[in-house]
């Protein structure tokens, strides 16, 4: 018997359910998880802290210009819905807020973007 919930299955997707794997504008690949969520893996790279830089100015060029063919039209709602783990503010904000929203939390050091490559 198939257990069916109503919950987005895409919310908590990404390595082993511990975030998203989005792309930069050169098309490398990046994980964005919370700090709690953050992969056990004695070999991932540290977060990336200069996108705290300037109050997450930064932070906010790199969701900007993430790739447009690599990542889904949608990347960002999903973002914030990951971070939020929720849906129901979605509605109130413009993907220019949306953006604003996870640069901030990044400069607060509540949202990780960690490097995949090397």
């Amino acid at each position: 018997m198939e257990i069916i919930h109503g919950f987005k299955s895409g919310v908590r997707s990404g390595i082993s359910n511990n975030g998203h794997v989005v792309y930069c504008r050169y098309g490398l690949p990046h994980l964005i998880c919370l700090p709690i969520n953050r992969p056990d893996d004695p070999l991932l790279n540290p977060a990336l802290s200069h996108l705290k830089a300037l109050n997450g100015y930064y932070a906010k060029q790199f969701f900007v210009n993430l790739h447009p063919a690599l990542n889904g039209a949608d990347i960002v709602s999903v973002l914030y819905q990951y971070v939020m783990q929720s849906s129901v503010a979605l509605a109130d904000y413009n993907q220019a807020e949306l953006i604003e929203l996870l640069s901030i939390l990044t400069s607060q050091s509540k949202l990780l973007i960690i490097p995949l490559f090397e």
